[in-house]
């Protein structure tokens, strides 16, 4: 059971759920599990048979199961307006959950809006913490001390090693196989660029944007140049915009936006990249980040959609070039600052300097395993540790 299936169950009490996330993340089994306690009904938008049940004029009346899935259904142009009349229609004895390898929150293609009647779940690859606790544990709270931050359920040092190996997607982490792993990665990228971005957009050039997404790897962890994409691509400026927004939308990347007290000055700068398969990323520095990127983004994401506040994930860069790898914010306000070493125990001074102009705890994750030293409002702490405490 995933750490989603719960909250699901709750929340289709009330409204119709929409679960987002990445290509074979594992949504269309936790929803037919939760199916099965339902005694439901599945429905898949490409199976063309079940495309044209959902498209019959009569389909609202004729559903006579108390719940159904629709996966896949934001692939229709009117999909939204066709969620909304079945919310109107059916609410009182119908419950529903649609599920999408796009994303839910974000991707807009005309239709009615659904505001008041959906909640949002998005799920993530499995995290350290998921795969250390316990089930029965349910989700943790956001932490009230992040410097001392613990959990009862220490990890293994091997399941970290085994997510760095092969990413946190449920396939290639339970196999754990080299060869098989190379050949669900390359499939998972042939499917997102040749076949999502195909029904969900009318981009026609897609060899370039396979060369975009053969370089994105080596801009991992890093303040990320549109315009140095675009030299390198030989594309305009807005059309290596644009399919960055779409390579996000279908969940092969997320950015994240520096940190500024003006709004306004941390929209202008450079977003860093990051990729949901982790085990993408060659530069095994830019791997660990990617991978504590995940976690607290996975983190952060669930407690926003359990409405636990407004948790955001930005990163620091000062003019003259000093970063912090990433900074919490609740409310736009932050509250903690994190740092990724790969190996280096000593304070990183941008944390220091950062921490004590913030007034706010600071945390340096380091890649190896028995770390854990506390000094004033600083530590440094083994990163499968400390993550295992988080969602």
């Amino acid at each position: 059971m995933r750490y989603v299936s719960d909250t699901l169950e709750k929340l289709a009490e009330e409204k119709f759920v929409f679960l987002s996330g990445p290509r074979q993340v594992g949504k269309t089994t936790v929803v037919k599990e939760w199916l099965k306690k339902q005694n439901g009904v599945y429905f898949n938008w490409d199976v063309p048979a079940q495309r044209d049940q959902i498209l019959q004029k009569t389909f609202m009346q004729t559903v006579s199961a108390p719940a159904i899935v629709l996966d896949e259904i934001h692939k229709y142009a009117r999909w939204k307006s066709w969620v909304k009349g079945l919310f109107d229609s059916r609410s009182n004895d119908l419950k529903a959950v649609v599920t999408g390898s796009a994303r839910l929150d974000l991707y807009q293609k005309g239709g009615d809006s659904l505001l008041g009647r959906y909640e949002l779940l998005r799920l993530h690859p499995f995290s350290i913490g998921e795969l250390s606790r316990k089930s029965s544990e349910g989700i943790p709270a956001p932490p009230e001390d992040w410097l001392h931050l613990e959990t009862e359920n220490k990890p293994s040092r091997s399941l970290w090693e085994q997510l760095d190996r092969r990413s946190g997607f449920p396939e290639p982490f339970t196999r754990d196989n080299s060869l098989q792993h190379r050949r669900w990665s390359l499939r998972r990228r042939d499917l997102l660029v040749r076949e999502d971005l195909r029904d969900l957009s009318y981009v026609k050039e897609i060899s370039l944007i396979e060369h975009l997404v053969v370089l994105l790897p080596n801009h991992v962890a890093s303040p990320l140049s549109l315009n140095s994409l675009r030299e390198e691509i030989q594309v305009a400026f807005d059309t290596v915009k644009t399919w960055m927004n779409i390579l996000e939308t279908l969940y092969l990347c997320f950015r994240i936006s520096p940190y500024s007290k003006k709004i306004n000055r941390s929209l202008k700068k450079e977003k860093k990249l990051y990729f949901w398969d982790w085990s993408q990323v060659p530069n095994l520095g830019a791997r660990f980040e990617n991978m504590v990127a995940s976690h607290l983004l996975k983190s952060i994401q669930v407690w926003n959609d359990i409405g636990y506040g407004e948790f955001e994930l930005h990163y620091w860069r000062d003019l003259e070039g000093r970063e912090v790898d990433f900074i919490i914010t609740e409310s736009r306000k932050p509250i903690v600052a994190i740092e990724c070493k790969k190996e280096d125990c000593n304070l990183s001074p941008h944390l220091i300097r950062l921490c004590e102009a913030l007034q706010i705890p600071g945390i340096q994750l380091v890649d190896s395993k028995g770390i854990n030293s506390v000094r004033k409002n600083m530590r440094v702490v083994s990163a499968d540790s400390f993550l295992s405490a988080l969602v």
